[in-house]
């Protein structure tokens, strides 16, 4: 008698715990959906999107060092600089193996390693990116969340993007989003050399992530009066860690 008694009261425990778990993620799956709404409405540092799950607050991401308000400023020089992320066989392996693994697109890990890249930098919050990939046209100021991993975890994070980009959609509007993830592909021996290119259209940030000879190499293109290239070198180093964590650390579906 005592033993079913106790079989009862574990089955109405595991179903109080379904229920609960269910309930959480209803929430994660609304403030998923509230963030796309408002995120491209949020013009300000103070303007805040609660987390429904923690006590962080989203906010816009500050991106650059210097306001536009400064560029004018002549001890700053005006004009666009690079600093690269060393390529390497491992990266490149690790990216691989992950789309295969996680059933994502490179371009869909390759942004959530940038946000995760970029809550590590500058801080927190939500950064508007346009998105240029081989998934077709140019997605213009695609909420992204950025988040520390005591945050979100990888697979909240790589969630968050694929969402993110299945919403995303062209603009009629000319103005330029501050950052640019522009995610070219394979160059062939014959092609222009993109490492050489400038970034030309109005982002102050370009994240250019193309393949050569197999590797794949990531170039950050930046506005010299609106950067500090220790900033920008701090970006590139904490890349390919950010990587290595989204690649390891993701677990699918999505």
């Amino acid at each position: 008698m005592g033993s079913a008694i106790r079989k009862l009261e574990m089955i109405a425990l595991i179903d109080t715990g379904v229920t609960v778990l269910g309930g959480l993620s209803q929430f994660w799956d609304m403030w998923a959906i509230l963030v796309r709404m408002v995120a491209p409405s949020l013009d300000t540092p103070t303007a805040q999107v609660r987390h429904t799950l923690g006590d962080f607050a989203l906010a816009t991401v500050s991106i650059a060092d210097y306001d536009a308000s400064e560029v004018v400023e002549p001890t700053r020089p005006v004009g666009v600089a690079k600093v690269s992320t060393p390529a390497s066989s491992e990266l490149t392996a690790e990216l691989d193996g992950a789309t295969e693994w996680l059933g994502l697109s490179s371009d869909e890990i390759l942004l959530g390693a940038l946000t995760r890249t970029i809550a590590r930098t500058l801080g927190d919050g939500v950064v508007a990116i346009d998105v240029a990939s081989g998934r077709g046209p140019l997605l213009d100021a695609v909420p992204l969340i950025c988040a520390t991993a005591r945050q979100l975890s990888s697979t909240e994070v790589l969630g968050s993007v694929h969402r993110a980009l299945a919403a995303g959609s062209e603009s009629a509007s000319s103005a330029a989003s501050d950052v640019y993830f522009n995610h070219i592909g394979e160059v062939r021996d014959d092609a222009e050399p993109v490492q050489d290119t400038p970034s030309a259209l109005g982002h102050i940030l370009e994240v250019r992530v193309y393949r050569t000879d197999g590797d794949v190499h990531i170039d950050w293109w930046y506005d010299t009066s609106r950067f500090a290239q220790h900033t920008v070198t701090e970006l590139s180093e904490q890349f390919p860690l950010a990587l290595y964590e989204m690649t390891s650390d993701a677990l699918p579906p999505f």
